[in-house]
């Protein structure tokens, strides 16, 4: 990795995490050691910026990973939410031009989410938002979030989507395996293919939504979803006839983040269905170890599948192209 010298510094990590001290606090207090069966990673900023040198990062757009920090009471999770967030700001301001912020709401509750929407960009100034899969079961495309989309659709944000535990998880099922390992890929899926089924997209078309993980099961699953759709009579409850849904179209007018295994087999499937200028540069450090980060982006430099002009593209122009600053 030694290649990577300091005056190659370039990319913009959109899919990067922080561990804010009131976070650690509640993950430790409501699910052990083993969030996801997962340790939580040792992190704080100045390691972070390590990383970021020896990767060619620039920026890194700070947000939380999983679990989502609502665990069952309202008040917490909106004290929550305010503290991570400003917590991710003050470093924002420390470190000018090495870190931006998805800022975090306190979902499924949507009164509390819309005033974090308008201090996160009024006060704070952020640089987006992120949205777990799915919050105490419900999942995005939700017609209870709407109000939330709403607003975030008013202020053109920049969405990151990110995996969460399901809902409910089945038992007696490849027990040991880390959710994160297969049940983030399904979730990602699952509360994507709700988004398009209930038109989020075309209803709040100002918003830029990020998915994370190469679009995880989605590029597998199109074809069969589209040509199922046009099998399918009625409405199945919602307004829009599932002969009216367009899957390509919609699997088009998202970002997909590189982060995590997205070669050799993921990523050529998943640029048959959408153009590169779509595609934004992940890490996942800290919860990909350094060894992992420094070994998935060697993979993404060598791949021949992408030429040198895209490959600058995913490592910074596309992000230059979808922030404001």
């Amino acid at each position: 990795m030694d290649a990577f010298k300091k005056e190659n510094i370039s990319k913009i990590d959109v899919h990067a995490h922080y561990l804010p001290k009131s976070y650690k606090e509640a993950l430790l207090k409501y699910c052990g050691k083993y969030p996801d069966d997962y340790p939580t990673p040792d992190w704080n900023p100045e390691m972070h910026l390590e990383v970021m040198n020896r990767l060619g990062i620039a920026t890194s757009i700070l947000s939380l990973s999983s679990p989502h920090f609502n665990f069952g009471d309202r008040e917490i999770t909106k004290v929550l939410a305010r503290e991570s967030n400003e917590e991710g700001a003050a470093l924002v301001r420390k470190y000018p031009g090495r870190f931006g912020l998805f800022a975090s709401l306190p979902l499924p509750d949507v009164e509390d989410s819309i005033a974090e929407i308008q201090y996160g960009m009024n006060i704070l100034h952020v640089d987006g938002f992120t949205l777990p899969t799915n919050t105490q079961g419900v999942y995005l495309g939700n017609r209870c979030l709407d109000p939330v989309m709403e607003e975030l659709n008013r202020y053109q944000s920049v969405v990151a989507i990110h995996p969460n535990r399901p809902s409910s998880v089945p038992a007696e099922v490849v027990e040991g395996l880390p959710i994160p390992v297969m049940e983030f890929f399904f979730d990602t899926t699952r509360t994507v293919v709700n988004m398009i089924l209930k038109g989020t997209m075309k209803r709040f078309p100002d918003i830029k939504f990020i998915i994370p993980h190469a679009g995880a099961f989605l590029s597998i699953l199109s074809d069969r979803l589209a040509l199922s759709l046009q099998a399918l009579p009625g409405t199945f409850g919602e307004p829009i006839k599932p002969k009216e849904i367009d899957v390509y179209s919609s699997l088009k007018g998202f970002y997909y983040d590189l982060a995590g295994v997205c070669l050799p087999r993921q990523l050529p499937c998943l640029m048959q269905l959408v153009d590169t200028d779509h595609f934004l540069y992940g890490s996942d450090y800290p919860y990909t170890p350094v060894s992992g980060c420094i070994t998935l982006a060697d993979m993404l430099d060598k791949t021949g599948i992408l030429m040198e002009e895209q490959r600058r593209s995913i490592h910074s122009e596309n992000a230059l192209g979808l922030f404001r600053r």
